[in-house]
């Protein structure tokens, strides 16, 4: 009769220690997306916000700019909680700013609008004296 004597091999891996082996990397992978979509996230946040930024300040240099051109008396606020502005300047007469919705428009000449920064949630211009 024959003798069959089955030898243990150690050359490869078990189905247990496969299957271990991918849930342990598949665990891994999703913690390093997770981390990577957070760090995502805040990125894109923070660039709008830095967008935002900027255009807002930029508005703020180019309405400071023509408002210094003008005189105290080219200066027209509508009322106490205005939004609008109207200077003249030597070379424009009328330009107006105002808030459109989130936009802060640019008007001049009339009928031709300019967006000059968007997302923005409050504007108010008031003059006391000779001060803006």
């Amino acid at each position: 009769m024959m003798n069959l004597h089955f030898k243990h091999r150690t050359d490869g891996y078990t189905l247990v220690e496969v299957l271990l082996s991918v849930a342990i990397l598949s665990f891994v992978l999703l913690c390093a997306y997770g981390v990577l979509q957070v760090g995502n996230t805040v990125t894109v946040k923070n660039n709008a916000l830095v967008t935002a930024q900027q255009q807002a300040r930029n508005a703020m240099d180019r309405i400071v700019r023509e408002v210094r051109q003008s005189s105290a008396q080219t200066i027209t606020v509508i009322n106490a909680n205005s939004d609008k502005i109207t200077v003249t300047i030597p070379t424009a007469t009328g330009v107006m700013y105002y808030l459109s919705g989130t936009n802060l428009v640019r008007e001049y000449p009339a009928a031709t609008t300019v967006n000059v920064a968007n997302s923005i949630g409050r504007l108010k211009f008031t003059v006391s004296g000779s001060l803006l």
